[in-house]
């Protein structure tokens, strides 16, 4: 039986987030991260609203140094060893998250549910800092333990993951830490996949699904998408070029982005 093959050109699969009201970006870090999507979106200008990483690192700073994003979510912001670069640097529209609160609300997504309740005890931090969230009472608790932190969905429009290698139907194999890219993946109208190596059929080599390819919409080839992050096996981080990155003024990043960052193949 033929299948769909969900292959898309980058400008294209790039394009889908121009105007979005939110998009989600997988991977871990500097691990897997999709930065060649991000080379797109500043090399045409794309723009939208809120991106939400769970740790916002080279992508975020990138977007934010070139106000591709009004606002940026996420529970932690850096770039590992380097510190914050020209964009995290600047005044920037956070919206503060907790692991715990980021997850429930991408799984309240994923469920189709309004929100999902954080009890108050785990929350104090939190609700100091997020006044917006409101408080819920748990029915089958007695006492201060009734108190919740109702957590909101959290739906993404598109959600970009990079993974070692994919199929043309939308499988894909992650390797190496998983991050919250299923959680992504289930909460998003859209999934966009780029890979390392594109093959025919994922199972024929071996690998087992992280993504199957119900999940997702897109699939992109682009050898190289992570850099100058890592995508172990294949590469590792490139610390002169984050090194050269944090030591780039505001107003130049773009033009270090399109320079410094090998363009998508």
């Amino acid at each position: 039986m033929p299948y769909a093959d969900k292959t898309l050109p980058a400008h294209a699969a790039a394009e889908l987030a121009r105007g979005a009201r939110r998009v989600a970006l997988g991977g871990w870090s500097l691990s897997r991260r999709p930065i060649g999507m991000v080379w797109e979106w500043v090399a045409r200008d794309i723009r939208f609203r809120e991106l939400v990483v769970a740790t916002g690192s080279l992508e975020a700073d990138i977007l934010a140094a070139v106000d591709g994003v009004r606002s940026i979510r996420s529970f932690f912001l850096g770039i590992e060893a380097v510190g914050p670069g020209p964009g995290l640097k600047s005044e920037l529209d956070v919206i503060e998250e907790t692991e715990s609160s980021l997850t429930l609300g991408l799984q309240a997504a994923a469920q189709g549910l309004p929100f999902l309740p954080l009890p108050l005890a785990h929350a104090e931090a939190l609700r100091a800092v997020r006044p917006d969230l409101s408080l819920t009472v748990d029915p089958y608790a007695e006492g201060d333990a009734s108190q919740c932190l109702a957590i909101p969905a959290l739906p993404i429009d598109i959600a970009y993951v990079h993974a070692l290698r994919a199929d043309r139907r939308g499988n894909a194999f992650l390797s190496g830490h998983k991050a919250a890219d299923r959680l992504l993946a289930h909460a998003a109208r859209c999934v966009v996949v780029s890979c390392e190596e594109l093959v025919d059929d994922l199972a024929a080599c071996g690998d087992t699904a992280d993504l199957v390819e119900p999940l997702v919409d897109h699939v992109v080839l682009l050898p190289g998408g992570a850099r100058p992050g890592n995508c172990l096996p294949l590469y590792e981080t490139d610390w002169p070029v984050l090194l050269d990155y944090v030591a780039t003024d505001r107003d130049a990043v773009a033009d270090w982005v399109l320079q410094a960052i090998p363009p998508p193949a």
